[in-house]
């Protein structure tokens, strides 16, 4: 005959099922409260500093693609200074 223990086992009667399911509720509830929180913040803090720095980068660099093209010579010849190094 097989003796089934009990004893280790939480009381599934009584008040002890309403507490777990409502601990159950309660943590289901604290999730979805932190993944809604994490995803608000994300919508409307994170997003539009990405968008910001995102156009200030496309402005900065076409800002400095144009000085850089203003410097060089139209004509194809590129100006520089030569240093000689005589050996003897």
């Amino acid at each position: 005959m097989m003796r089934l223990d009990y004893a280790g086992r939480r009381a599934t009667t009584g008040s002890g099922r309403v507490w777990g399911s409502m601990m159950k509720l309660a943590g289901l509830i604290l999730a979805g409260a932190v993944l809604l929180a994490v995803f608000l913040i994300g919508l409307f803090v994170v997003l539009p500093i990405m968008l910001v720095g995102g156009i200030a980068l496309a402005f900065y660099l076409r800002r400095r693609l144009r000085q850089a093209q203003r410097r060089q010579p139209r004509n194809g010849v590129i100006d520089v200074e030569y240093t000689v190094i005589e050996r003897r």
